[in-house]
This record gives C-alpha cells, sequence and structure tokens, in this order.
C-alpha cells in the first residue's frame, strides 16, 4: 500500500503546453516599448516625455488612455508618433516643449530619444570649453547650483562614508581605552 502511494508522489506530471500570449514591441523614440502595458504609462518610458506632456498627446490625438499600445491601429500609431515628433501641429502648448528658444533659429522645439540627449551633451560640453564657474564644476563632477557637498553626494567622487575626523564620543572613549591598554 505505501509504496503505491510513493509511486503516485514521484510519477511525472503530465505537463500542458502553456499559452504564450503574443507580445508586441514597438519602436518610437528610439526606445522599445512593450505593447502590452497601457498608453498613458508606455509613453512616459520615452526618454523627453513626462507624465503631463504624455497626457497632452493623448488629448491632442482623442485617444482612451487606458487602451494598450497593441489595441491601436496604423491610423492611431501614425498619428501618436507624428504628434511626438512634431506637436505644434497637434496644438501642444509651447510652455510644455523641452528646449525654448533654440540659439540658431529662435524656435521652441521639444526632442525625444537620442536626439536630446545629443543637444543636452552637446550644451553641456560648451559650458565645459566656456572656462566658467559652471563649467569647472560639470568637468570635475561636482555639484554646480549650490547644493551641500561636505558631507553629501561625494559617492561618484570616490569618498563614501561620514565627513572625515567625525567620530562619535562612545567611539573616542573605546579607543582611548584601547589605547591606556596597550601602553
Amino acid at each position: 500500500m505505501e509504496s503505491k502511494v510513493k509511486d503516485q508522489k514521484f510519477q511525472k506530471r503530465e505537463t500542458k503546453p502553456r499559452e504564450v500570449a503574443e507580445r508586441k514591441i514597438f519602436r518610437i523614440g528610439d526606445e522599445d516599448l512593450p505593447g502590452d502595458k497601457k498608453i498613458r504609462n508606455v509613453l512616459r518610458d520615452i526618454y523627453g516625455v513626462s507624465f503631463s506632456y504624455s497626457n497632452a498627446i493623448i488629448k491632442a490625438i482623442n485617444i482612451d488612455p487606458n487602451k494598450k499600445l497593441q489595441d491601436l491601429d496604423e491610423n492611431s500609431m501614425g498619428r501618436l508618433k507624428d504628434a511626438l515628433y512634431n506637436p505644434s501641429a497637434y496644438g501642444i502648448p509651447k510652455w510644455m516643449y523641452n528646449w525654448r528658444k533654440e540659439e540658431e533659429t529662435g524656435v521652441d522645439k521639444h526632442y525625444i530619444g537620442n536626439d536630446l540627449m545629443a543637444k543636452n551633451n552637446l550644451n553641456i560640453q560648451n559650458i565645459k570649453l566656456s572656462s566658467s564657474y559652471r563649467g569647472y564644476r560639470h568637468q570635475f563632477g561636482y555639484k554646480l547650483r549650490g547644493q551641500r557637498t561636505r558631507s553629501r553626494g561625494a559617492n561618484f567622487k570616490g569618498r563614501v562614508g561620514p565627513t572625515v575626523g567625525v567620530t562619535k564620543k562612545k567611539e573616542q572613549v573605546q579607543q582611548q581605552q584601547q589605547q591606556q591598554k596597550k601602553e
């Protein structure tokens, strides 16, 4: 009787093939976006698209924000891409753009993805070459807008932990006692 129970426990179970849901991936703004997420959440994964900007685009092209990205038809997907790259045609207000009054043309623009990264990096390089206070701070990787540097944010420069020379009284007393024992 016991052997039958043991045999039943260790028998191989029949495995049923799992149904795998087809997962679609869409490439928008130099970013691979999963199709099984809601549009209002997935747009924020694109570099340069914030919460308010994604809401403005969704309202401008009249898409249900709770709809999944893979449920969009070709026409609405094309409008979505066009609205991300050309927001002025869809009535997005200029104060939402991330690049105001460009130096060469004086026009407000909104960059996303690698275009925005390249613009930011080029801007920082120009600041470094200007030999200004901000440029030097950028060069050495320090904070440049008046934040604390004595006890905070030195991790990426190498120093981690409390500031040098600060010890608690208990630790000082223990150190003194150890020195006295050694003598």
